[in-house]
């Protein structure tokens, strides 16, 4: 313990004796010699230097970032004004059907009337109106149009490879898939029917008139123009029409309306043809007129199955 206590007493005894020997009037040199100093001065000169210049880089970086940034940001601007201009749309197809049974009546974008028959289909585009003519496409079935007559608008109808152009007037179509003809029936005003070939665009009729038809068959497309006997009874709404056909078709249309199988025996003992009314009579109606006038018996099965049998040609 004792050596301890000497041991601090001489070296507090050797401090003071430093500190004595110093003058007070002269600065404390710290930094030891000129080139010591010299060094320390470089070393705080370069770092000082050196974080300005990282400091400069940082702010350099971010500059540059930011500028990129208003950059990128001016640019979608740019693109999505662009794309936000009107560009020309592509015109949608409208398609409209009817089922077994079904009969419907559209109006048309330029108020001309369709009356699409059972089984059917038309299509035409949302801008009906914008091009040069007024274009409707008959795809399947049978339809009656009443067209409102427009002289810068033709209207013209396209149903399996036939073209059927109009100004203004009514007429019938009958494009049935399982039918062998084709037939188109004027019921007012005038048509023009027309037809593409390997050849070109041959005429069928450059101008068909009210209570004419015509007749085309689909596998050889031979055609004819006859007098149709349509009769055209006026009512409140609309104008009702009974139209010429042969029992092979009164048989489709009798199925179409009243969604029917109907099953025709030996269609070849009766080819005539036969004015009748099928949109407004009952099914009962119907067959009772039409088994006097021709003398076909028939019959209904289970409300489903309707069986017509011609009469014999020798009776």
């Amino acid at each position: 313990m004792g050596d301890i206590n000497n041991s601090s007493d001489n070296q507090d005894q050797q401090a003071n004796a430093w500190y004595d020997s110093t003058n007070d009037a002269q600065p404390f040199d710290a930094f030891g010699s000129t080139e010591r100093q010299q060094q320390i001065g470089n070393e705080i000169y370069d770092r000082i230097t050196s974080a300005i210049s990282r400091k400069r880089q940082r702010t350099f970086l971010v500059l540059k970032i930011a500028a990129a940034l208003v950059a990128v940001i001016a640019n979608t601007i740019l693109i999505v004004h662009y794309f936000k201009k009107p560009a020309i749309q592509q015109d949608s197809w409208v398609s409209i059907n009817t089922l077994a049974g079904e009969t419907r009546t559209i109006v048309l974008p330029d108020s001309s009337t369709v009356t699409l028959k059972a089984n059917s289909c038309i299509t035409y585009l949302s801008a009906f109106t914008k091009g040069d003519e007024r274009n409707v496409k008959l795809e399947e079935g049978e339809a009656f149009f009443d067209v409102k007559k427009h002289a810068l608008l033709p209207f013209t109808v396209h149903a399996k490879g036939l073209r059927i152009k109009v100004l203004g007037t009514s007429f019938n179509i009958s494009a049935y898939s399982n039918q062998p003809d084709f037939k188109v029936e004027v019921m007012s005003g005038k048509i023009r029917v027309e037809r593409d070939d390997a050849s070109g665009t041959k005429v069928l009729a450059a101008e068909m008139t009210i209570d004419q038809r015509l007749t085309m068959n689909k596998n050889t497309t031979n055609y004819k123009i006859e007098s149709s006997t349509l009769v055209a009874v006026p009512t409140r709404k609309a104008t009702r029409v009974t139209r010429s056909l042969s029992l092979q078709e009164i048989g489709q249309a009798l199925g179409d309306r009243f969604n029917l199988f109907v099953q025709l025996n030996n269609p070849e003992n009766d080819t005539s043809v036969y004015t009748v009314d099928l949109e407004h009579a009952s099914l009962d109606e119907i067959l009772k007129t039409l088994s006097a006038r021709t003398g076909f018996s028939y019959t209904i099965v289970n409300k489903q199955h309707l069986i017509i049998q011609p009469k014999n040609a020798d009776q």
